[in-house]
This record gives structure tokens, sequence and C-alpha cells, in this order.
């Protein structure tokens, strides 16, 4: 299992939501940010950091590796 820091931006908050996930691989948490985003209309965008490396940057209607 890895460790995962999941930003989320949601248009009601002014500061992204800050979610921790324990996961099994780097395909699994970029899965988790898409399911996450898709699920929301409020949703502007998803980061997903494991330690110090941004993994990707998802945006509503664009994907963006990192």
């Amino acid at each position: 299992m890895k460790a995962y820091r999941i930003l989320v931006h949601d248009a009601r908050d002014v500061e992204p939501i800050e979610l921790t996930a324990e996961l099994a691989h780097d395909r699994r948490a970029h899965e988790f940010a898409r399911e996450r985003l898709a699920g929301s209309p409020y949703i502007r965008a998803i980061e997903v950091w494991r330690g110090l490396v941004k993994l990707c940057h998802l945006k509503t209607g664009v994907r963006e590796a990192a």
C-alpha cells in the first residue's frame, strides 16, 4: 500500500479539501480521482500527490498528467 494526498478543488470552498488515502498503486489513485471528479458537479479539479511527486491534475472536462 502507498499513501496519497488528494486535493479536491470544490467550487463551494475557497481552500481545497485535502484527503489522504492508502491505495495499492498509482493507477488506482488516478481511478479514484476520476471517479470523484465525475461524481460531483461542484468539483473543478483534483490533484493527486505521492509524497512530493504530483501524479496527476484532473480538471473538469480535461485530464492533465503531471
